[in-house]
């Protein structure tokens, strides 16, 4: 079964991806477990699902939980739900003294035989600098950016468009629209390119249908001030007209309402997008712990600022303020307390101009996730966002951490496999975190080493670093610490940390860790959580519960994942870390 399409079971559809489940449009109320039941069933396509592995994937095999009782309610709901004779079922059977099987899935397709042909899949290649000036890279790379998000958002029946980050791995590529329509399976490519012209700069953009290779549309501006805005503009209008000339109208208004009255707003948003872009995908607790730069940060907020000074009913400026807030505080530079107050403050002043914009959705269901701890709230803001533009992936990996942490495994997986179709090429860190976080380490090192060592980016290597750490490879950790260190610019914290391997393995690694941190604590903020993790590390329970109260008084934005963090593994039997859980709403 596709675990992102629908399925239906009698006359009841089964929609995953929203979490809804339905009968001639109207939606039948379920409550979570019976729900998450009826969606691990529909995944085994008619197979046999025992109480066991019933336990396993919805209470993540804790025997201490009352769980006969739980199931047969759950299934009882659920036969309910699907309009079955509880004495005579047709559908969820009974398999005595084993478990349950599910009957009579049928798939959309198999549903509706004339299906709608497929969308129209767009790849914006990144534009070309051509000038002798390196300064316009960052615009170059987050226009390109930028125009990905507006477009996709146009209707994602008809146009699909694959992500930047995908697109930036054909940066001097040499390929040919050919070779990338094949490996991509695109239908247009969008490519541009910024040259200056005398004293001014001029940007040329052009839509190429892939099957043929013919130009469908072309255009020229300048000066980039303007440009910015005139190219996702024309862009949006060209498209419209090649691909859905019947709603042509409708996406040049709902377009228009992302762009900003003031060119020079835009131009500060572009570049901020970018610096925040290039920092953010890194893992949070890696670079928390090893206090990794966060000059990236300042500058995108620096932009975004700008941007919002430039024009104050620029809502994406405000969504941009919003993801700095909040991920300099995920990444430990200031308590919690200094920046989601503010992220949410951000986030509902961008839902305020524009409430139908899917990035200002997303913001502030990451305050609801790594803040309130408020599961519902958070789930509602990122169905919305993916409502509105089904094709952006940072939604998608987010909520699928989401899912992991409520326990909702095969959902999680479903929402990861979306953004691997929306960003198949730059997906590879964010499969590997969901990996690690759903406790599939051997998966993690099985795929890496199968893969080779090539030039991966600096979150692979932090978290093959915890893979390894967790499976008790120690060289091999350390192998992957230095490599991502120095991937992150921090040679000399790389050789700190291969000089302490090589003075008494890797108990002294920790302790210079933990004497890393202490020092730090006296001249700046660092957060307890890190403590925690590393008395865990350390295998001190007492210190490592101290320091989890500490966290939960200043809401560690990080606590959000414990169930899922690989640290606290040994010790979640424990009745003093199982309190810690409940304290977070789990």
């Amino acid at each position: 079964m596709d675990p992102i399409q629908p399925v239906w079971i009698a006359d009841v559809e089964l929609d995953i991806r929203r979490y809804e489940l339905r009968r001639d449009g109207e939606q039948i109320r379920l409550e979570r477990l019976p729900m998450e039941l009826l969606i691990l069933m529909a995944s085994r396509d008619g197979q046999l699902v025992t109480r066991a592995d019933i336990v396993r994937a919805l209470w993540g095999g804790n025997a201490w939980r009352q769980t006969d009782n739980s199931i047969n309610t759950a299934v009882r709901k659920i036969r309910v739900a699907l309009g079955e004779n509880p004495d005579a079922p047709r559908y969820l059977l009974t398999v005595k003294g084993k478990g349950y099987r599910l009957e009579g899935v049928r798939t959309v397709a198999e549903e509706t035989p004339s299906a709608p042909c497929a969308a129209a899949r767009l790849l914006v290649l990144p534009f070309e600098n051509q000038t002798d000036d390196a300064m316009p890279d960052s615009f170059c790379d987050a226009l390109a950016d930028e125009t990905s998000a507006n477009l996709g958002m146009l209707d994602a029946q008809r146009i699909l468009v694959v992500a930047r980050t995908t697109a930036a791995r054909y940066r001097g590529a040499k390929k040919s629209i050919a070779e990338i329509a094949f490996e991509l399976s695109v239908d247009y490519v969008l490519e541009g390119s910024l040259a200056r012209d005398g004293g001014r700069l001029r940007i040329l953009v052009q839509l190429i249908r892939c099957f043929d290779q013919v130009q469908v549309w072309r255009r020229a501006y300048e000066p980039v001030a303007k440009g910015a805005l005139d190219v996702q503009m024309e862009v949006g209008a060209a498209l419209a007209r090649e691909l859905a000339p019947v709603l042509g109208e409708q996406l040049q208004l709902r377009l228009a309402r992302r762009l900003p009255v003031d060119p020079r707003a835009h131009d500060a948003y572009l570049r901020g997008r970018y610096y925040w872009t290039r920092r953010v995908h890194f893992d949070a607790g890696f670079a928390a712990h090893h206090a990794l730069s966060d000059e990236d940060f300042i500058r995108a907020r620096s932009y975004f600022e700008e941007a919002v000074e430039h024009d104050p009913s620029y809502a994406l400026g405000y969504v941009g303020l919003s993801n700095v807030f909040g991920s300099t505080a995920a990444h430990g530079f200031y308590p919690s307390s200094q920046g989601y107050p503010r992220a949410r403050e951000t986030a509902l002043r961008a839902l305020e101009l524009d409430s139908s914009l899917p990035e200002a959705h997303q913001a502030l269901a990451g305050v609801h996730y790594f803040y309130d701890w408020d599961w519902r709230r958070a789930e509602e803001e990122f169905l919305e966002a993916l409502r509105l533009n089904p094709e952006h992936a940072e939604t998608s990996r987010l909520y699928a951490r989401l899912l992991l942490v409520l326990g909702r495994e095969a959902e999680g997986r479903a929402q990861f496999e979306r953004a691997e179709r929306a960003d198949p090429l730059a997906f590879e860190g964010s499969r590997i975190f969901g990996l690690v976080q759903s406790g599939r380490y051997d998966e993690v090192i099985r795929d890496y080493l199968s893969a080779g060592h090539g030039n991966r980016s600096p979150l692979v290597y932090q978290l093959l670093a915890i893979a390894f750490e967790v499976r008790g490879d120690y060289a091999r950790a350390v192998e992957a610490t230095v490599d991502a260190l120095t991937r992150c610019n921090a040679f000399t914290r790389a050789e700190s940390v291969r000089a302490a391997w090589d003075a008494g393995g890797y108990d002294r690694v920790l302790q210079w860790y933990l004497q890393d941190l202490h020092a730090r604590r006296q001249t700046r903020y660092t957060s307890p959580f890190l403590f925690a993790e590393l008395y865990a590390r350390l295998g001190q329970p007492d210190e490592m519960c101290r320091w989890l109260d500490a966290s939960l008084a200043e809401r560690s934005p990080r606590l959000c994942e414990l169930r899922t963090n690989p640290w606290f593994n040994r010790y979640r039997s424990l009745g003093k870390f199982r309190n810690v859980e409940k304290r977070i709403g789990y």
